[in-house]
């Protein structure tokens, strides 16, 4: 019998990609951006592969905006999971829209929107989510903190449970897949105090946490390590270096699938 080779899993946030409104990075440092990141991704992921795109995507902000960026994320290797950050206004509310939007890039496997991603050997489930009440004190600005609003918080602890309930669903159907929970927001921070968002991922019990949001300065708030049996892991750009971060390794199962809803 032929021994199913592994598949690696990787995410990668805040790519920000200049849309055609053509908005840069240089005055945040990122030099020559996106072509490090391109270099590294090409390098390091493989055809089977799956990557996570951790939400701030592009700086368009209508779908037509948005074409470039999404071909730019075809053509590297890799098949890919996406998620909504605050930046990517193009995102809309019409799941129905985003898989239309999607289709001419086959690459992109599924999208995070009040639903779960199986692809693989993982399950993964997730939400935007937002500044919580509990975050310690952020550095301000473009790339900076959101104001902490209470009603965004409700609606992403809605959307984010949707997401985890689809994910149990599918694993009725197709037991045994690792989860993994994938936000743009840190659902927890370094002051380690509970949030809404982190009592819900840990109460899902991923292998992993990935988010991303913050940058520069604001990197060390948020939480990495273990927590409760659950790894936290950033992966915003500058955070992971300009390159994607290998998040798990694991054996697809016989029959591959690609779900989402």
């Amino acid at each position: 019998m032929q021994k199913r080779a592994k598949v690696r899993l990787f995410a990668i946030a805040d790519t920000h990609l200049p849309s055609t409104r053509k908005k840069d990075m240089h005055r945040f440092g990122w030099t020559d951006h996106p072509l490090p990141l391109q270099r590294a991704w090409d390098q390091k992921v493989g055809a089977q592969d799956v990557v996570i795109v951790a939400g701030d995507i592009s700086w368009a902000t209508r779908p037509r905006e948005v074409l470039e960026d999404l071909q730019w994320l075809d053509q590297r290797p890799g098949r890919k999971v996406l998620l909504r950050g605050n930046h990517d206004y193009w995102w809309g509310d019409s799941s129905a829209k985003l898989k239309k939007l999607f289709e001419p890039y086959p690459s992109i496997a599924g999208f995070l929107h009040n639903c779960a991603v199986s692809i693989g050997p993982w399950v993964i489930a997730g939400s935007r989510l937002w500044t919580a009440p509990e975050a310690p004190p952020l550095p301000g600005g473009e790339m900076g903190a959101e104001d902490v609003r209470p009603q965004y918080v409700e609606r992403e602890c809605k959307r984010l449970e949707l997401s985890i309930r689809d994910a149990l669903s599918q694993e009725q159907s197709s037991p045994g897949r690792i989860r993994i929970a994938a936000v743009h927001f840190p659902p927890l921070y370094s002051n380690r105090v509970e949030t809404a968002f982190s009592r819900m991922v840990e109460s899902f019990s991923p292998k992993i946490c990935v988010y991303g949001h913050l940058h520069g300065p604001g990197i060390p708030a948020g939480f990495t390590g273990e927590r409760a049996g659950v790894r936290y892991v950033i992966a915003s750009c500058d955070a992971a270096g300009f390159s994607p971060v290998l998040l798990d390794e694991a054996t697809p199962p016989a029959e591959l699938r690609i779900d989402s809803s």
